[in-house]
């Protein structure tokens, strides 16, 4: 059967949706943002969507039953949201306005109450690729990247750390900062950073020694995980990436397996696998090929990222000049801080860093600069 889960991948919310009041497990919220995606900007109206199981799991990439997800959807709609209003004190509505399960069929349709958020958008509309909500396990991270998805263009956003929890609908066990920093905040930061079109990097701002304010820096991600795997694929095929903390050698197959290296035909099931990709991704400066590869192939790592691009410049340039470039009617020479910060040397101020950054790129991946040795 071809059901009414599409094909699209994007959701489209308004920003009332997005920083409303409701707290969900990582099923009913995987549930939510999947059949978003069945919402078309052409629709109307909303309707009756209908889909298998078997569609589901192809849709999701997760294993589901009936049972299983009749338990989801119970508790999905004992938790509505509870709307950011201006006209009235307040308003809760619920997501879906009913489920049926029915000759393996399963049919839903969304609340007639958020046809004003979810079509008829008025304001700031978040656009989202669920691609990069799924793989997060943490319900709170899915919740920071849409939080903070909306502030892309902006570059950063800051929360007071009461109204955040409550946005959150947090858990008394996480009302202590100190958990809610490990548990929330900064899971949030690793997840969107490893998973999302996002890089973002968390600040905090106290007053009498306690946190009240957090920031995130936001940025877009040009080395996630996603992008790194197809780099590894690509260059580094049957070669040392890394020794386990068992000591074995672990390298990639021509067909873009992980595989140890020191085991013929040794298989590594899909789960193991994606674990050694995140935990190759979150070392992977001090991976084996990185540090021993020639010159040649170091240029290709270094630029096959912005990220590995600056810890080049980093690395090579350090109050040295990378390229003179005109901005405006000024000639500047560029250097870089030890921080990764990029600077005038004669003291000018340097506007807009990250086109600068950007600039320096392409140039050198056009072959228009030449800053290696």
């Amino acid at each position: 059967m071809n059901g009414d889960l599409s094909k699209r991948n994007h959701t489209r919310q308004s920003h009332i949706i997005v920083n409303a009041r409701y707290a969900l497990t990582r099923a009913e919220i995987d549930i939510v943002i999947t059949l978003l995606t069945s919402i078309s900007k052409e629709d109307e109206d909303f309707k009756d969507y209908k889909f298998t199981i078997g569609e589901l799991e192809e849709k999701t990439g997760r294993k589901w039953n009936s049972k299983q997800l009749k338990d989801t959807v119970k508790s999905l709609m004992t938790k509505p949201l509870e709307l950011p209003t201006e006209n009235s004190d307040w308003e809760i509505v619920n997501w879906f306005s009913y489920f049926k399960y029915e000759k393996s069929l399963i049919t839903c349709r969304f609340d007639k109450r958020l046809k004003p958020y979810l079509l008829e958008i008025i304001g700031t509309r978040i656009l989202a690729d669920f691609r990069h909500l799924l793989p997060m396990k943490s319900s709170y991270s899915k919740r920071m990247y849409l939080l903070l998805k909306q502030y892309n263009k902006i570059g950063s956003r800051t929360f007071d750390i009461e109204h955040l929890q409550d946005i959150l609908k947090v858990p008394n066990s996480h009302k202590l900062y100190s958990n809610f920093k490990i548990k929330v905040l900064k899971r949030a930061e690793i997840d969107i950073n490893k998973f999302t079109d996002l890089e973002v990097e968390l600040s905090e701002r106290k007053r009498a020694r306690r946190v009240v304010e957090v920031t995130y820096s936001i940025k877009k991600n040009s080395n996630d995980l996603k992008s790194f795997i197809q780099t590894i694929r690509e260059l580094y095929v049957n070669q040392l990436l890394h020794y386990t903390k068992d000591n074995r050698p672990l390298k990639c197959s021509e067909k873009g397996y992980l595989y140890y290296a020191d085991e013929q035909n040794s298989y590594i099931g899909k789960k193991e696998a994606q674990k050694l990709w995140e935990y190759l991704h979150e070392h992977r400066r001090d991976l084996y090929i990185f540090k021993q590869s020639s010159k040649e192939n170091l240029k290709h790592v270094y630029l096959s990222s912005i990220e590995f691009f600056k810890e080049y410049l980093k690395k090579e340039f350090v109050n040295k000049k990378i390229a003179q470039l005109k901005q405006g009617a000024r000639i500047l020479d560029i250097s870089i801080f030890p921080n990764g910060r990029l600077y005038e040397m004669n003291g000018e101020g340097l506007y807009n860093e990250d086109e600068v950054l950007n600039l320096l790129y392409e140039l050198v991946k056009e072959d228009k600069l030449k800053i290696f040795a």
